[in-house]
């Protein structure tokens, strides 16, 4: 289960960098603030599916739903109330892919540190006896 959630992660957070890489190539690099920010999702994209297959570490399935948790509140606030002055109101289909991609991540990367908590399968816990020396006086 863990090498599934691990590539599943992985293809999420980079499907969501892919997106915003376009999407920076279709125009947004020219939008103040946001232009830096989108291709900064991408450098972190790209360093987070890297880690994410190279490392079994729980601090970075953490960061990677850190991440993309805010990716996904930036998108949502970018079409409700705004985000740096950038507003959209429309949900492109660009819009919609990211936001299952954020969520497909948040939701695979979740599921990568339950396996991390998990015995590998196959290993069972016994039951360990201590011995225990008799003081007499």
């Amino acid at each position: 289960m863990e090498r599934v959630a691990r590539m599943a992660a992985a293809g999420f957070v980079l499907v969501g960098g892919l997106i915003h890489l376009q999407l920076w190539q279709d125009g947004y690099r020219g939008i103040r603030y946001i232009g830096p920010w989108f291709i900064a999702n991408v450098v972190v994209s790209a360093l987070f599916v890297v880690a994410l297959l190279a490392r079994r570490d729980v601090r970075i399935g953490v960061a990677s739903v850190v991440f993309s948790v805010a990716s996904l509140a930036a998108l949502v606030m970018s079409r409700t109330v705004g985000l740096f002055g950038f507003s959209e109101q429309i949900w492109t289909d660009a819009s919609v892919q990211a936001t299952a991609a954020e969520v497909g991540a948040i939701v695979a990367v979740a599921v990568l540190l339950v396996a991390f908590w998990r015995p590998p399968a196959g290993m069972v816990a016994l039951p360990v006896r201590v011995a225990r020396r008799d003081r007499r006086p």
